[in-house]
């Protein structure tokens, strides 16, 4: 079963028990809503704690050392009272591959995490596969990271992006075989509208947060009914119909 990761805050926060037993991604940019989600999550579910790079990114804000170890806190405090919880190790976006394995070692040689087997190590589609190679040989979780040509807005069949992808699924699971280790779960940042068509565990999108409200008068438990249909669609399966509001003569 793959997991769908919807992104927060979500609004208004009245909504959010409707998504009990569901999965999480909680920024350290916006953590708001930590305490609820902690609170929802469901036990087989994940609790993604994002560093915020992202967003620093898109609204050109740098990230120093003073922010890093603030979401180490940030995120041992909540891997402490979640054990669903699975924290992203600090990368740069549009950085190097040297940068991010700098930041990458700085985590793992500063102990930073206090547990590491739920440490999230991204690899950036542009990076080598000798570097996702090495992320899978290290840790437990590894996420895909989607940017400049090989942005998943790109994701068309024959695409650079899905020939890079498909190459980089194979490659996983041909290096657990050789290794006989565990294949690590993969997850695809902002991939949740590819998920049905892809080996990923997981992907994560604030489509539910943005788009619920345009259903809020029209269905029963509207934010539970976006989350039923989404999963029914990426994991295939049957939808009953949906209940409506019944509208007065």
């Amino acid at each position: 079963m793959k997991r769908i990761v919807h992104g927060t805050p979500i609004t208004p926060k009245r909504l959010l028990p409707q998504l009990k037993g569901c999965s999480f991604c909680v920024s350290y940019m916006h953590p708001e809503q930590l305490d609820e989600c902690i609170d929802l999550v469901g036990d087989d579910q994940i609790l993604i704690l994002d560093n915020g790079a992202f967003t620093a990114w898109k609204k050109g804000i740098e990230l120093n050392a003073e922010w890093w170890d603030g979401f180490y806190s940030w995120a041992n405090a909540a891997m402490e009272r979640c054990p669903q919880a699975v924290a992203v190790i600090p990368d740069v976006i549009g950085g190097s591959e040297e940068d991010n394995l700098m930041l990458i070692a700085e985590c793992i040689r500063g102990n930073k995490l206090k547990y590491p087997e739920r440490a999230m190590a991204i690899w950036h589609m542009n990076e080598s596969f000798e570097q996702l190679d090495k992320l899978c040989m290290m840790f437990n979780f590894v996420g895909w990271g989607s940017c400049g040509e090989f942005d998943i807005s790109k994701a068309k069949e024959g695409s650079a992006w899905h020939l890079r992808a498909k190459t980089a699924l194979a490659r996983i699971d041909w290096l657990a075989l050789q290794s006989g280790q565990e294949r690590p779960w993969v997850h695809m940042m902002r991939g949740l509208g590819q998920l049905q068509n892809w080996g990923w565990d997981s992907a994560d999108s604030c489509n539910l947060a943005i788009n619920q409200c345009y259903s809020k008068n029209k269905y029963v438990n509207h934010v539970q009914q976006f989350n039923d249909r989404i999963n029914a669609k990426v994991n295939h399966q049957e939808l009953a119909p949906l209940p409506l509001f019944e509208i007065a003569a």
